[in-house]
C-alpha cells in the first residue's frame, strides 16, 4: 500500500517550563568552501532553521537556545551529499548528520562529502548518542550506497537489481532498529531511549510499545518526548476497533462550526488528509464514487486535512485549493484551526497518510485503514457492502 509516513523530523519538538539552555555548535567540514549548511529542529511545535556563521577558524557555529535537549539534523547544500536522479535537477537526498542541541558547547567534525558521518563532541547527552550512532552509521553508509546503486539500476532499467538493492536496504532497517531497541531496553534512564520511541512506533506492537515505554525511568517522561510517546499510547487504546470515536469541534471549510457527533445516527468515514499527501490525493476519484454511491443510505465523510505550513493563511489556501481541484464535496476541517489546542492527528494517533476510520451509527470505530491504492479501496468497498449493502 502507498502509505506518505510523517516526516521523523515534525516530532522533535521541545518545550516546558524548565530554564532555557544555551548551546553553541560548532562544525568543522573538511572541503565545506562555498556550500551551505543549515540546523533544523522543531521547537513549540514549529520548524527552526538556523544558517552558519562564519569563525575565524573556520568553524561553522550555530548558536542558540532550546527549553529541553532535542534532536537536530544539519542539512549540506554539497552536491556530494545527494545522488542525481534525473540530470537537470531531480536528486535523491542522502543520510544526515545529527546530534542532541543541549546546554553548552558542542563540535561536530568531518567531510563535507559525507557529512553525515560526523559524530557529535560535547556534553553528556552526545556523548551518549555519538556512542550509540557510531555502531549504527555502517549500517546507514552501506544503505546509502544502496540506494544509489538501486537508483542508477532502475534508471537503466535493471528492475531485478534494483529490488535487489531495496532488499538489502531494508535489512539494514531492520538491524538499526534492533541496535535502538535493545539500546532502550539497557537504558532505561536515558533521554535517548524516550526519543527513540518516539521514531519507532511501527516497529513494535501496540502493546510491546506501552511495555518499552513503562519501563522507562521517570526522568524523561515530561520532556516533549515522553508526553508524545504516552500521547501516542493513548491515542491507539482511544481508536482500537470497538472504541467510541473521540469527538471534536473545529472549523469547517465553510468558516463555520462541526462536531463530530452531530453526525450520530449516520455511518462516517473519517479521511485525514493532506493537499500535499499524493497518495491521498490519488485516492480522491474512489472515495467520491463511494460518497455518491452511499450518500443516500445515512452514509457521510468527514476530510480532516493537516497542512504542512506554519503559516495558518498558507495552509488554508493549500486545503481549500486541493478541495476545489480534486471536487471533493463532503464535510471538510482542517487541524491546523486551534491545532495549539486540540491537534487531531495525536488524538487519533496518526502515523501515515492517508489513515482513515469508519464509525457506525452510535460513533463507534468498526474500521480503520492506513495507506492508499488499489488494495485499500477493495477493503474499504467490502467493509461499506458489509455494513451498507451493494
Amino acid at each position: 500500500m502507498q502509505k506518505t509516513i510523517l516526516s521523523a523530523i515534525a516530532l522533535a519538538a521541545a518545550f516546558t517550563a524548565s530554564a532555557q539552555q544555551k548551546y553553541t555548535l560548532d562544525v568543522y567540514m573538511e572541503g565545506q568552501e562555498g556550500y551551505k549548511l543549515t540546523l533544523s529542529y522543531v521547537q513549540h511545535g514549529a520548524r527552526k532553521s538556523d544558517t552558519a556563521q562564519l569563525q575565524p577558524d573556520g568553524a561553522y557555529r550555530f548558536s542558540g537556545e532550546v527549553a529541553e535537549p532535542v534532536v537536530a539534523v544539519l542539512f549540506n547544500n554539497n552536491p556530494a551529499t545527494r545522488f542525481e536522479v534525473v540530470k537537470g535537477g531531480m536528486f535523491m537526498p542522502g543520510p544526515l548528520a545529527e546530534l542532541v542541541l543541549e546546554e553548552g558547547r558542542i563540535v561536530l567534525r568531518g567531510k563535507s562529502a559525507e557529512s553525515f558521518k560526523a559524530l557529535p563532541k560535547g556534553g553528556k547527552l552526545n556523548t551518549e548518542f555519538a556512542k550509540i550512532h557510531s555502531q549504527e552509521l555502517p549500517l546507514i553508509a552501506k544503505k546509502w550506497e544502496l540506494a544509489k546503486e538501486g537508483a542508477a539500476a532502475h534508471k537503466n532499467g535493471d528492475t531485478t537489481r534494483s529490488a535487489a538493492t531495496r532488499k538489502e536496504g531494508s535489512a539494514l532497517d531492520e538491524k538499526k532498529k534492533e541496535l535502538r531497541k535493545a539500546f532502550i531496553a539497557k537504558n532505561p534512564g536515558s533521554f535517548l531511549s524516550v526519543y527513540f520511541l518516539t521514531q519507532m512506533f511501527d516497529d513494535y506492537t501496540p502493546d510491546t510499545y506501552a511495555h518499552a515505554f513503562a519501563k522507562l525511568a521517570p526522568t524523561w517522561k515530561q520532556t516533549f518526548y515522553g508526553k508524545w510517546v504516552a500521547n501516542k499510547i493513548a491515542s491507539v487504546q482511544a481508536t482500537a476497533l470497538g472504541s467510541i470515536a473521540t469527538d471534536f469541534t473545529k472549523q469547517d471549510i465553510q468558516g463555520g462550526s462541526f462536531t463530530l457527533s452531530s453526525l450520530k445516527g449516520k455511518y462516517v468515514l473519517v479521511d485525514f488528509w493532506g493537499s500535499w499527501c499524493g497518495p491521498c490525493r490519488a485516492g480522491h476519484p474512489h472515495l467520491k464514487k463511494v460518497y455518491d454511491h452511499y450518500k443516500s443510505k445515512g452514509f457521510e465523510i468527514v476530510g480532516i486535512a493537516d497542512e504542512k505550513s506554519s503559516d495558518l493563511a498558507s495552509s488554508e489556501k493549500s486545503w481549500k485549493g486541493a478541495v476545489k481541484q480534486d471536487g471533493i464535496n463532503w464535510l471538510h476541517v482542517m487541524n491546523n484551526y486551534g491545532k495549539e489546542q486540540l491537534d487531531l492527528v495525536q488524538k487519533y494517533g496518526i502515523s501515515g497518510f492517508p489513515t482513515k476510520f469508519l464509525l457506525d451509527p452510535t460513533g463507534k470505530i468498526i474500521f480503520k485503514q492506513v495507506g492508499g491504492g488499489k488494495e485499500s479501496e477493495d477493503e474499504l468497498d467490502a467493509k461499506l457492502k458489509e455494513v451498507l449493502g451493494e
